[in-house]
């Protein structure tokens, strides 16, 4: 069987047009700019991280005798996974691991089909230490909060999901 090449015809349209025009700011401009709007969001996004933190509460606490049904967990997994972008944005950095952290637990339990939640009141306490707006700790303080948290990740075998700056070497899913 032979391969016919095809000659694709894109019309020129107003848009194609401006975008190939030269812009009227830097680059750099342009960078700050967006950084600025981004900011402006900021008391948005403490509001909107408060309330994702009081839903992941509200469904971890509804816990019956420590455990959570797969419905639970995957709400939570998925709220969870909003908080991870939005305390990223704004550089909400030990929040960021905390979320991350309870994004691999719960999807390992999940992998498992455990129903445990104790592992994820864990996290859940520890998000709510470190939630804008809780009282601050310090350096030493919010790294021993991280430091536990591995243990428990360390304790189910899991191993962390997320790839970025701040993620553990090893490959994704369940350590063997």
């Amino acid at each position: 069987m032979t391969r016919v090449a095809k000659m694709i015809h894109f019309p020129t349209t107003r848009l194609t047009e401006l975008v190939a025009r030269g812009g009227g700011i830097t680059r750099e401009q342009a960078v700050e700019e967006a950084k600025k709007s981004v900011e402006d969001l900021r008391g948005l996004a403490l509001e909107a991280i408060e309330n994702a933190i009081c839903a992941i509460e509200a469904v971890a606490y509804s816990a019956k005798r420590n455990r959570l049904d797969s419905a639970g967990m995957k709400e939570i997994l998925i709220k969870a996974d909003h908080l991870v972008t939005i305390t990223a944005t704004f550089g909400l950095d030990t929040l960021e691991r905390i979320v991350k952290s309870l994004c691999d637990v719960t999807d390992g339990l999940l992998t498992l089909g455990s129903n445990d939640a104790a592992p994820i009141v864990v996290h859940v306490q520890a998000m709510r230490l470190l939630a804008p707006g809780s009282a601050p700790l310090d350096a030493e303080q919010s790294q021993q909060v991280l430091f536990e948290l591995t243990k428990v990740r360390a304790h189910f075998h899991f191993t962390p999901l997320s790839v970025g700056a701040q993620a553990e070497c090893g490959p994704p899913g369940i350590a063997k």
